[in-house]
């Protein structure tokens, strides 16, 4: 019987990154605000008469760049979207006439934008430029070349040294795998192992390998009962982390082929210092210890129990979705 309880909802933590130390991009203070997406017909506009000329001088302009997805998979469109500030921890927002993006795979993409108009996005919006990355692997996109609406100068190359995201690229599940069926748990061997903390988080990485000689798939997000010493269950509540956590960054489920050998894999995160009313109750009452847990695989009813060793607070765990390898999901 599967006696877990999923909330789709993400952590407030956003994409921030404790053990690769990246985050989804480069940006602009604490409180710079979420771009809007910028019209694609605006974004391949020629600069009008008020766009700078190509000149020698230099301005103080710092450019940021952002991902709309930190970890894609191959064959999906990632939207990277260029900004840039008056100066460092500036709240002012300038209108870029152009950007040029590095895109870390060996391809090069240059954006415009008028920079005078009625239907324009706010300044803030950004240059977004898509790209499809062809091949799995940590690509470091970055901005290479900019112009600032207004000023004859361009950035300087203090100005560009922060415009780059370091991003994980996923590879897609083949064709033919859309015929295979999902994988039971029978046919995968589950370990958890724990990889660090920070800042009152931690994380454990949970493998999936196929022990079979059937080929299967899986999609989604997995189910998870804590056990204590006992076999006892503990109050668990898992949360989707479909915004990212602390320790991982967003992932959007896709499918995940295991042919015979291969493995995946998905992320935990849960936080070791309680808050709130458990702040007053004993620490392993807040806390409990789990020695065992119970493994639901996506879009399944039945469960593996397999020894992972936690304490999480109020028994609450963000976990991420399925994804092909074994790596933790930072880059």
């Amino acid at each position: 019987m599967n006696r877990w309880r999923a909330l789709a909802i993400g952590s407030a933590a956003g994409c921030a990154l404790a053990l690769a130390g990246t985050g989804c991009g480069s940006q602009p203070g604490p409180s710079a605000p979420s771009h809007p997406a910028a019209s694609s017909a605006a974004a391949r506009a020629r600069p009008s008469a008020t766009a700078p000329a190509s000149a020698s001088t230099s301005s103080a302009a710092v450019v940021y760049l952002l991902t709309s997805q930190p970890v894609p998979f191959t064959g999906d469109s990632v939207t990277l979207t260029v900004q840039a500030t008056a100066g460092p921890g500036s709240p002012q927002w300038l209108r870029l006439a152009s950007a040029t993006v590095r895109f870390g795979d060996g391809t090069t993409a240059t954006v415009t934008s008028a920079c005078a108009g009625t239907s324009l996005p706010p300044a803030s919006a950004g240059l977004p430029v898509r790209h499809v990355y062809q091949h799995p692997g940590v690509v470091s996109p970055q901005v290479t070349d900019a112009t600032v609406c207004g000023q004859a100068g361009k950035p300087t190359a203090q100005g560009l040294a922060g415009a780059t995201v370091s991003m994980r690229v996923l590879p897609a599940a083949p064709a033919a795998s859309a015929s295979w069926p999902e994988c039971t748990r029978t046919e995968l061997a589950i370990t958890a192992t724990g990889t660090g903390a920070g800042l009152g988080h931690v994380g454990v990485l949970f493998t999936l390998h196929n022990t079979s000689s059937v080929s299967c798939r899986l999609y989604g997000y997995p189910g998870l009962q804590l056990l204590g010493s006992s076999g006892q269950a503990l109050p668990t509540t898992v949360v989707r982390a479909v915004s990212g956590a602390y320790l991982f960054p967003a992932v959007t489920p896709h499918w995940v082929a295991l042919p015979p050998a291969a493995e995946g894999s998905f992320d935990l995160q849960y936080e070791d210092n309680p808050s709130g009313s458990a702040a007053n109750e004993p620490y392993a009452t807040a806390c409990p210890t789990a020695t065992q847990v119970e493994v639901t695989l996506p879009n399944a009813d039945n469960y593996s129990v397999i020894p992972a060793s936690m304490a999480p607070c109020e028994g609450q765990v963000l976990v991420s979705p399925v994804v092909p390898g074994v790596q933790w999901l930072a880059p």
